[in-house]
Order: C-alpha cells, then sequence, then structure tokens
C-alpha cells in the first residue's frame, strides 16, 4: 500500500513524497543501524589506535550514523578525559564510575596539552562546518588521522 507525505523542499515548494513501503522511513533510524557500538569508536580513540579508530568511523558511517553524531561521540570521549585528567574521583567529576575509571586509564596515552589542542581543534572545525566552511565527516576523519 501506497503512502502519501507532503513536504516543502529549500524554496518553499510543496512536495509529493510517496513511499511505496512506509517502514523504509526506518531505513535511516536505529533499525538500519544494526549491532553498531559506537563506544568501541570511543575506546580506539582513548587507546589511540589511530587505524582502528578510523575503520570503527567508517564502519559508523556505513550503518547509517550521521557524522554528527559521530562527532559528539568522539568530542564526548575527549571531554570525558579531559575531565578525568583534573579530577581524583568520579563523584568528584560527577560521572558514573566505569566511564570514568575508562578515561583515567587512557590518559596514559595523551598528554594534558595534546588533549586541549585535539578538543579546540574539534571545537573550531565544528564551528566552520556549522557556517558551512568544510565537512563534519572530514573533520572527523583528519582528527581521528591525527591520532
Amino acid at each position: 500500500m501506497d503512502e502519501e507525505f507532503f513536504q516543502q523542499d529549500i524554496f518553499g515548494n510543496t512536495v509529493k513524497v510517496v513511499l511505496e513501503n512506509p517502514e523504509d522511513e526506518d531505513a535511516i533510524g536505529p533499525k538500519a543501524r544494526g549491532d553498531f557500538n559506537v563506544f568501541t569508536l570511543t575506546d580506539a580513540i582513548g587507546a589511540r589506535h589511530k587505524r582502528d579508530a578510523w575503520v570503527l568511523y567508517r564502519k559508523a558511517l556505513a550503518s547509517g550514523m550521521a557524522a554528527e553524531e559521530v562527532f559528539f561521540k568522539v568530542f564526548w570521549q575527549v571531554k570525558t578525559m579531559m575531565v578525568a585528567s583534573k579530577t581524583k574521583t568520579a563523584e568528584e567529576a560527577e560521572m558514573k564510575p566505569f566511564p570514568y575509571s575508562k578515561a583515567k586509564g587512557f590518559l596514559k596515552n595523551f598528554s594534558q596539552e595534546e588533549l586541549q589542542n585535539l578538543s579546540a581543534e574539534l571545537v573550531a572545525g565544528y564551528h566552520q562546518a556549522r557556517r558551512g566552511e568544510g565537512e563534519i565527516e572530514t573533520l572527523v576523519e583528519k582528527q581521528l588521522l591525527k591520532l
């Protein structure tokens, strides 16, 4: 059974969209992602395994995750490591014990200066991409290859 949907294009014109199979709408959502675990990517980043991180990043994109969604997981990992480097306990960091202990363990792979530079490059690159001066997909890929 065909369903009809109407939406506007970028010029404000109403466009008729016909989905032959309404379940296809979920093809871009969580169902399409399969079994990919994005935390394997964040672990590879923390362990500073450049090749593994890049391969997992490409798998994340192939599984249907948006580059921006992956970007925020990468940024979360960097931020978590920075917080862990400046605190003594998970309670002080206001974090759960498991991610805190993993972040603490990953600190041996990065200097404080490297974490600050990585964080600054991610933030600056994100804002440039939002202004149309680049792409988030390329930004993440470059940062992973610079690990």
